[in-house]
């Protein structure tokens, strides 16, 4: 029976792939999607590249690969992230293992940036500049809350599902979506060769309305009165991604308390609305008490990567953890992620474990 759900989970998630990865040779789908926050990265994972789907061992497998929730125990995490233009990333989770049921975790996501005046338009044509500020204020943000679940099926194999429901805002418009994700993690029981993959945010199309987008004129046939009118715009799907990674350890830790540890990962990408990506990650343990973490990610387009540049994509951080009491977990870990032709971006998580 069990092995009848293992292929039944593989041959759905296999399914999942071909529906979210269409031919990309035709034509380019960079710009093509909708809530762009949802691919920025949380945990202690973005300092090794983001390889972390066939690892997926704390709160943040909740984002890369549901399905190692399953081997979670209770935990929390806070994701902050010091994101391009001042703009700030938060992120949240909370895993709860269920007795005889389950692992269940709630996460809730929020990207913000602060107030903004509007302005008015400059007309090129003249010398003086017309973009002055009206003293009006608006501002924009995003928030995604997402409820997963994940379920050990043998003593190697784990899957996960998650519903996320994604809002965007800007002024008095807004747009509202609902995504999916399913992921299977599989201890293979040579060695320490784990294997994930996921297919993440999958789901419906986000579409603003708002009476910033109403509008209303004169017909010549209407006489007096005016006519209503809204502006559609046009949907966008959310940005599915689909990972297929393995994690190893080179140096096995034969008791995690006192011995040294350290773990490779490489993660295959396949987004919906941009290049292929190779990511690569190594996390150095020791005594599970202090961790160096490095990574990098290699665009499979190497025109892009020329673009970019090949310095972008790398990244690195520390961690430590402690238990100051029994049944009392603590982690703190940072992440320091290189832009070429923008500011580094700079990530803090604490997670506690009880």
């Amino acid at each position: 029976m069990k092995n009848r759900i293992t292929h039944l989970l593989t041959l759905v998630l296999l399914a999942s792939v071909a529906l979210v990865s269409p031919a990309q040779a035709a034509f380019s789908k960079v710009g093509t999607t909708g809530a762009a926050f949802l691919k920025i990265g949380v945990g202690r994972s973005t300092a090794m590249g983001d390889a972390f789907v066939a690892i997926a061992d704390d709160a943040s497998a909740s984002y890369f690969n549901p399905a190692g929730l399953a081997r979670v125990g209770r935990q929390v995490a806070l994701n902050h992230s010091e994101w391009l233009a001042d703009v700030t990333h938060e992120n949240l989770a909370f895993v709860l293992p269920m007795t005889d049921f389950g692992t269940v975790a709630f996460t809730v996501t929020a990207l913000t940036m602060g107030q903004m005046e509007q302005t008015t338009i400059d007309n090129p044509n003249t010398v003086t500049r017309e973009d002055e500020g009206t003293g009006l204020f608006f501002g924009a943000s995003d928030m995604a809350v997402a409820v997963s679940y994940a379920r050990v099926i043998t003593d190697k194999l784990s899957f996960g599902l998650t519903t996320r429901f994604v809002n965007q805002s800007i002024w008095d418009m807004s747009a509202s979506a609902v995504g999916f994700d399913l992921g299977l993690f599989y201890n293979t029981g040579f060695k320490s060769l784990r294997i994930g993959a996921a297919v993440t945010n999958y789901g419906t199309q986000l579409s603003f309305t708002g009476r910033q987008l109403d509008y209303s004129f004169f017909w010549t046939d209407s006489g007096p009165s005016q006519i209503e009118g809204s502006y559609k715009t046009t949907p966008a799907g959310l940005p599915t991604t689909f990972r297929f990674g393995v994690a190893y350890d080179i140096i096995e830790a034969m008791d995690p308390d006192k011995d040294s540890r350290l773990t490779a990962a490489l993660d295959i990408t396949h987004p919906s609305d941009i290049n292929e990506t190779v990511n690569f990650g190594l996390e150095y343990g020791l005594a599970n008490v202090f961790f160096m973490r490095g990574g990098y990610i290699l665009n499979a387009d190497n025109a892009y990567q020329d673009e970019i540049g090949w310095l972008t994509g790398l990244s690195a951080g520390l961690g430590a953890r402690a238990k100051p009491v029994r049944g009392l977990g603590l982690g703190l870990d940072y992440t320091f992620r290189f832009y070429q032709y923008l500011k580094p971006t700079h990530r803090l998580q604490l997670t506690v474990g009880f």
